[in-house]
């Protein structure tokens, strides 16, 4: 691919190019999901204690009391 000199882009390609790829173990393309809900590239994540993720800035809302189904 060739990009300009003034191109952010270009110094990735020239270092991918050197390096044969080395370091570069993640897809560009991927999407980000959130594992609970599904929702493409939240804000931010909610964890527990383990570090396990519960939820999204989608899918987790801050509520003054509890009420149950």
């Amino acid at each position: 691919m060739i990009y300009s000199n003034n191109d952010p882009r270009a110094l990735y390609a020239m270092e991918l190019a050197r390096t044969g790829g080395y370091g570069a173990d993640y897809d560009d393309g991927a999407e980000i999901r959130c594992p609970v809900c599904g929702a493409l590239e939240p804000e931010h994540y909610y964890l527990d204690d383990d570090e396990e993720c519960i939820g999204c800035s989608e899918c987790v809302h801050k509520t003054d009391f509890l009420y149950w189904t």
